[in-house]
């Protein structure tokens, strides 16, 4: 089966404070980091396209500058705690680095919770990836890459592509129809329930209600489709992962915690923190060009070593 489920899932209901916050984070907080930490693309370099019927059903193709090496393409998907955010200019800056170096890049919208719980946002990319490998056929592998709930979505999609069994928790699309993901790169991700909520994330108790229901809050939550990588059952095929954490960030634990487990039964696992970075520096901050710097690296070792 190729096509994607369009099931639709209820919305998860919140309170009064748990609506404000959402609004606040959605049109107010989120839109404030964007304008003072994002630069519009330069006229030409990006085309969007739609690739479902859902609103937030939308990517941007930024094409390769010119480059005598064909590259793996590039598949990044934004944060914002699964509540906010959105492709755009706040990515502009390392996204562009990697399309300079010669990298196809892709940049993926998907329908934000509470009004599209999970795991419709997991649903929603996987239809995105399917595009992309049937649009782009020359891309049929990928880098995929996130940052913060993105960084949570990557992996989980990274894991589930490459193992079908699990991919058939969320949906029994053909593997077949999607990208070979070469590498899974999360930036400081939501991959652990327990400690995310443990740290304090600003509003993550908000976050994760809103994503996956208040259920979710419980340590011993079990959910037919896993929420985070931690809650994943044991599989046996990982690509190459580099897991990015920053030191002065609340969420630096839950990468740890990712990072020693997948460690345990895979190579290919490499473990990354920043000194002094806080959360949010792929885009702004004195490392973020550090970081753009070293992921570039890092594809082009995989790359040259043909992993």
């Amino acid at each position: 089966m190729n096509a994607v489920t369009q099931q639709e899932i209820a919305p998860t209901p919140m309170s009064f404070g748990g609506k404000t916050s959402v609004f606040l984070w959605r049109n107010i907080l989120m839109p404030f980091i964007e304008l003072i930490g994002g630069k519009k693309f330069p006229p030409g370099r990006v085309i969007t396209h739609r690739y479902g019927t859902l609103k937030d059903a939308q990517l941007d193709w930024i094409k390769p500058a010119s480059s005598a090496t064909a590259r793996t393409a590039i598949v990044h998907i934004h944060g914002g705690g699964w509540i906010a955010g959105s492709k755009g200019k706040f990515y502009s800056k390392p996204l562009l680095k990697f399309s300079d170096a010669g990298y196809p890049v892709f940049s993926l919208n998907y329908p934000l919770a509470p009004e599209h719980p999970h795991p419709t946002a997991l649903r929603s990319l996987l239809q995105a990836l399917a595009w992309i490998k049937k649009e782009h056929p020359a891309y049929s592998n990928i880098h995929l890459i996130g940052d913060s709930a993105g960084g949570n979505l990557a992996m989980m999609l990274g894991i589930m592509i490459s193992n079908p069994a699990l991919l058939r928790l969320v949906d029994p699309i053909d593997v077949k129809a999607l990208p070979t993901i070469k590498s899974i790169v999360p930036l400081y991700g939501v991959h652990d329930r327990i400690t995310f909520l443990e740290d304090k994330f600003p509003s993550g108790a908000t976050f994760l209600k809103s994503y996956a229901g208040a259920d979710a809050h419980n340590k011993t939550f079990v959910s037919a489709i896993p929420v985070t990588p931690m809650d994943l059952p044991t599989f046996t095929n990982l690509p190459p992962t580099l897991i990015v954490g920053a030191s002065k960030d609340k969420l630096l634990r839950s990468s740890q915690v990712l990072a020693t487990h997948l460690a345990k039964n895979f190579d290919h696992v490499s473990y990354e923190v920043y000194e002094g970075a806080d959360h949010g520096f792929f885009s702004f901050g004195k490392q973020c060009d550090a970081l753009s710097d070293d992921l570039l690296a890092y594809f082009e070792q995989l790359e040259t070593r043909n992993i």
